[in-house]
């Protein structure tokens, strides 16, 4: 008899001790899910997190034109877009001026690797020391340059150019895009 109640005695030590870690565990994972709320409010109000919010609100913003046609000249995406078209129509929408051309848009800011750009930079091609086309950065892993451009025969499209013997002899470098707006009006998040 008196083994039995010891038995319930360490059995019910064991589900009480037990409860209080489940109580702290459920403690501690809410207060990790606040910290990290707390936490991504402050990156998204830095500086920093501001940018990269507009970076990645640019190629989202692209992205909705993947399909659209190639037109020379063009801004307006119902007639198509040539590369600084598209580049100058993404950022227009988000109440950011910039230069028209590719060459001038090259010419705006300091250029960067394109191995060390990020996504929402933009990358220059070019040949024989013209710059001719701009794209949009996606995304860049050590063998792949993944953008968003408007080429002649495709029109806007996502693309790894790395893949491309035509766009990988020709890329040159790259820029910061929020090095293009410094100075100007960039919208606040």
């Amino acid at each position: 008899m008196n083994i039995i109640k010891y038995i319930y005695l360490i059995l019910g030590l064991f589900l009480y001790s037990g409860c209080s870690n489940v109580k702290v565990a459920l403690y501690d994972n809410e207060k990790r899910h606040e910290y990290a709320i707390e936490a991504k409010k402050s990156f998204s109000k830095s500086e920093e997190g501001k940018e990269l919010a507009l970076k990645q609100s640019l190629i989202e913003t692209a992205r909705k034109y993947v399909g659209t046609r190639y037109k020379y000249g063009s801004i307006d995406p119902k007639q198509g877009f040539d590369c600084s078209g598209l580049v100058y129509y993404v950022a227009k929408k988000h109440d950011i001026e910039l230069a028209r051309s590719s060459s001038s848009l090259a010419a705006s800011a300091p250029h960067i690797s394109w191995k060390k750009a990020n996504p929402g930079d933009l990358v220059f091609f070019g040949s024989k020391g013209h710059i001719n086309h701009v794209a949009i950065v996606e995304k860049v892993k050590p063998d792949e340059l993944w953008v968003i451009h408007s080429t002649t025969q495709r029109g806007v499209l996502e693309e790894n150019v790395l893949l491309s013997s035509y766009w990988k002899t020709r890329v040159l470098f790259a820029v910061d895009f929020t090095t293009l707006v410094s100075g100007k009006n960039v919208p606040k998040s």
